[in-house]
């Protein structure tokens, strides 16, 4: 799993905990480390107690503000509601997180670092309500946006921000997205234009049929051109991705509810075939390791493959499979910067984009209105 395990860049914290944190030996343990480990023991209580971590995190940011840890903590504390069921929850969950940014804001002496750390969230937990809303408030984005890059210019939360508000503003406006997405895409930083110009992709999808095809893992072929008329949801996922596996039984119900009534199910798998490649080698635990040969490479797929179809099998998930082995470089997931899972695209019957997180309480609801049947 990559540093920011089941998100690329938009981490939910507890994911990041799960996979930034490395033990130590009791004897090197400074206070520090025992109050960090402290927060990540929160974090992987089943259930978790999500406002109990965001407490841990902000009582260990505010006591060792200097720590570079103390700034990761509260990144990404807008997803830890991914756990919660009800929208009730959710909304308390949000405005308690609003309230305690707020709070630390207001704190006299901040240093710049930490303060650029909050206002991060601070856009962060925004853009996650606003994300949820029947009608989005893109300028309360926008306000928060412009606080970040007028206190911290050069943030490197900036790209995901701006990112995520052109997704949200075509959701309203289309035609803003799309040219929120253009100017982002046409820029100097070559990251951000690449990650750019597969959101502008997606966002393409709105006023487009998506036109797809490939053959799944299990040898049937998928064509979107043929599953016209019908109500699609494409679900970016993976087995090794806690939030996706926690939406099966949501979106296995919303299957069988209403796939004869014409909801489909397309899958793409995010699987991990575990090469070792030159890229893989950067990363510091992959040192000393040798580069995969192509017989190597293609044994790890296949393994993979057949575990991730032996997963389906057992989770009864009867629908097609995209597999390539990439990881995150699968090819659709470069192609409409899928950044994130799980991601779960719906598609109305014309085959255009409706929804780019149909998941939770939202699935069945949308579903059911796009197939005609909320009267």
């Amino acid at each position: 799993m990559k540093p920011t395990s089941c998100l690329r860049a938009a981490i939910l914290v507890a994911a990041f905990f799960a996979a930034a944190f490395a033990p130590l030996a009791a004897a090197d343990k400074s206070p520090a480390d025992l109050a960090f480990e402290a927060v990540i023991a929160s974090s992987r209580l089943k259930p978790m107690d999500a406002q109990a971590v965001m407490n841990g995190a902000f009582e260990f940011a505010f006591t060792y503000p200097d720590e570079p840890r103390a700034t990761n903590l509260l990144s990404g504390l807008e997803g830890l509601d991914y756990q919660m069921t009800s929208a009730a929850e959710k909304a308390s969950y949000q405005r308690a997180l609003a309230a305690r940014i707020a709070a630390a804001l207001a704190q006299p002496g901040l240093s710049e670092k930490f303060k650029t750390a909050l206002l991060s969230a601070d856009a962060a937990q925004v853009m996650a309500v606003q994300k949820s809303a029947a009608t989005p408030d893109t300028a309360a984005v926008r306000a928060k946006i412009d606080a970040l890059a007028a206190a911290s210019p050069k943030s490197p939360n900036l790209a995901r921000h701006e990112l995520a508000y052109g997704d949200l503003l075509a959701k309203s406006d289309p035609a803003a997205g799309e040219a929120h997405l253009k100017k982002l895409a046409a820029g100097s930083d070559e990251t951000l234009a690449k990650q750019a110009a597969g959101q502008l992709r997606v966002t393409q999808m709105r006023t487009k049929p998506l036109d797809m095809k490939f053959t799944a893992a299990d040898g049937r072929e998928v064509d979107f051109a043929q599953l016209r008329g019908k109500v699609v949801l494409i679900d970016f996922w993976a087995t090794w991705c806690g939030p996706c596996i926690a939406e099966l039984p949501n979106l296995t119900k919303v299957y069988n509810t209403y796939h004869s009534k014409g909801f489909e199910v397309i899958g793409i798998s995010f699987e991990n075939s575990g090469i070792i490649d030159e890229a893989a080698l950067k990363i510091p635990r992959n040192a000393g390791k040798a580069i995969d040969t192509p017989e190597q490479i293609a044994e790890k797929k296949t393994k993979a493959k057949e575990k991730m179809l032996k997963f389906t099998q057992d989770k009864s998930m009867p629908w097609p499979q995209h597999f390539d082995g990439n990881y995150w470089e699968n090819e659709y997931g470069r192609m409409y910067n899928i950044r994130s899972i799980p991601a779960m695209f719906l598609l109305d019957r014309e085959g255009k984009l409706i929804e780019t997180s149909a998941r939770g309480e939202k699935l069945e609801p949308l579903v059911k209105k796009l197939l005609g049947l909320d009267s």
